[in-house]
Order: C-alpha cells, then sequence, then structure tokens
C-alpha cells in the first residue's frame, strides 16, 4: 500500500468515501422509510380504534333506542290496556251498583287515579318514544314536551324559536335526546322555577339554548354519569358543539349547543 503512487491512493480514498457516503444514504433513507411506515401504520391503528369506538357508541346509543322502543311498547301495549280494561271495569260498576256517601267518593277518587295514571303512561311513553318524529320533526317535538312538563312539580316550561325549520332525520333525534337529558337534568338537580329551551335557526346549523333559574353549578366542575355521557357522545356523533355557562341574571345555568344542520335546497 505505501507503494502505490498518488494518484490511486486518493481514488482509493474517494471511492472508500464514495462508498460510506452510500451506505450511510441508504441507511438514512431505510430508518426515515422505516420511520415512516411505523407512523403510517400508528396512524391506520389510531384510526381503526377510532372507528371501533365509534361503531361501539353507535350501536350502544342504537341500543338505548331500541330499549326505549321496548319499554315504550310495553307501557302502551300492557300496562295502558291494563289501566284501561280497570277503568272499564269499574265503570261498569258504577253502572251496575249505586253508589252513596263514602263509597262514591272512594269510587270517584279511583277513576280519577286510573285517569291520571293513564295519562301519565302516554307521556312516559311519548317521551320514549315520540311517534311521528320523523313526520312532525325536532320543534314541534319540543314543543309537545315543553307543554307536557309545564307545570308540573310547580316548573314553568317554555319554549321559543327564530326561524323555523322541520328537520326531522336520525340527527334531528339525537338533537331531541340530547335537549330531553338536559330538560332531565334540570328537573332532577336544579330545583328551578323556570326552564327556557330557546331554537335559533340559521340556514347551515342550529343553535340551542337550555337555560333555568336554578342553583347553577361550578363550570370547573368534572361532569360525570350516564346523562352526560350520552349528551356527550350524541354531540360528537352529530360534529356539535356544547359549552356551559351562567345565564345573564347571574343565576342558574345555561348550555348552549351548536350542531351542523344539512343542506336544504
Amino acid at each position: 500500500m505505501a507503494g502505490l503512487p498518488q494518484s490511486e491512493l486518493v481514488f482509493l480514498f474517494t471511492v472508500g468515501t464514495t462508498c460510506v457516503l452510500l451506505l450511510t444514504t441508504f441507511v438514512v433513507l431505510f430508518f426515515l422509510v422505516y420511520q415512516k411506515r411505523i407512523l403510517v401504520l400508528q396512524q391506520d391503528q389510531q384510526r381503526i380504534e377510532r372507528e371501533f369506538q365509534q361503531q361501539m357508541v353507535q350501536s350502544q346509543l342504537e341500543s338505548q333506542e331500541k330499549e326505549r322502543i321496548r319499554i315504550a311498547s310495553d307501557l302502551h301495549d300492557s300496562v295502558g290496556s291494563l289501566l284501561w280494561s280497570a277503568k272499564l271495569n269499574a265503570s261498569f260498576i258504577e253502572r251496575s251498583v249505586r253508589f252513596d256517601g263514602e263509597t262514591k267518593e272512594t269510587h270517584d277518587e279511583l277513576m280519577t287515579i286510573l285517569d291520571n295514571t293513564i295519562q301519565m303512561v302516554r307521556r312516559i311513553a311519548w317521551e320514549l318514544t315520540p311517534e311521528a318524529f320523523h313526520q312532525t320533526g325536532l320543534s314541534q317535538s319540543l314543543a309537545r314536551l315543553c307543554q307536557d312538563l309545564d307545570g308540573k312539580g310547580g316548573l314553568r316550561v317554555l319554549l321559543s324559536q327564530t326561524g323555523q325549520r322541520v328537520w326531522n332525520n336520525d340527527a334531528a333525534m339525537q338533537a331531541f335526546r340530547i335537549v330531553q337529558e338536559l330538560v332531565s337534568n334540570v328537573i332532577k338537580h336544579a330545583k328551578a322555577s323556570t326552564l327556557i329551551i330557546n331554537l335559533t335557526w340559521r340556514e347551515s346549523e342550529l343553535l340551542i339554548e337550555v337555560e333555568d333559574d336554578g342553583v347553577g353549578f361550578s363550570l370547573d366542575q368534572t361532569r360525570s354519569g350516564v346523562g352526560w355521557w350520552n349528551i356527550n357522545q350524541r354531540i360528537t356523533r352529530l360534529k356539535g358543539e356544547i359549552t356551559i355557562g351562567i345565564p345573564p341574571s347571574g343565576k342558574g345555568a345555561v348550555v348552549h349547543l351548536k350542531l351542523t344542520l344539512p343542506y336544504e335546497k
């Protein structure tokens, strides 16, 4: 090697350096390709996990809807029929036997209880699965909900609207369930005297406010439980937004919902 001419040494050094550079470049490229492949695999895995989670949520929400329908059907067909039969029998006894005094008062009280129970069963069955929702849409269903709840337990329930639109697809049903859950939370926990649901219809979005004058809650409070889980999952499915604040009056709570509407020609 010591006897090689200077030119050959330069050539060998150049060739060796080139080989090292090529090998280094190959290693770097292989590493980058490997890293990119790993990143793609991770992204695919995350996508698969997200899709699986979405499918699980979809299945769970669909299961809830099926269970609502089943319970509503049982209430209407079984319990409702039994109550009607009891009322018919009570009416037959009234026509067959002469009541007077305390017996008459007891019978009248029984008829009142049966009438109230029948109405209650109808209301609960409707809340579980509003009939004709896909014909009437969100606005009328919420109006019916407010009408049924207004005055119950001393709670005044009001609905106001800006604009109007018949929104009656499956997404609209999800929106109805969200508002229904929010209203249920107010009734159970807020100790409110007034509940206001406000709908603002725009060309491509719907703004919903559910406001009450109850005890309110801390905005930093972590809200858990099945009800809030359902609300958040439905909001995610609708690609909507939810924020919670305090009304201008400074009393109670207000929940703001922003939902995207399908394009309407």
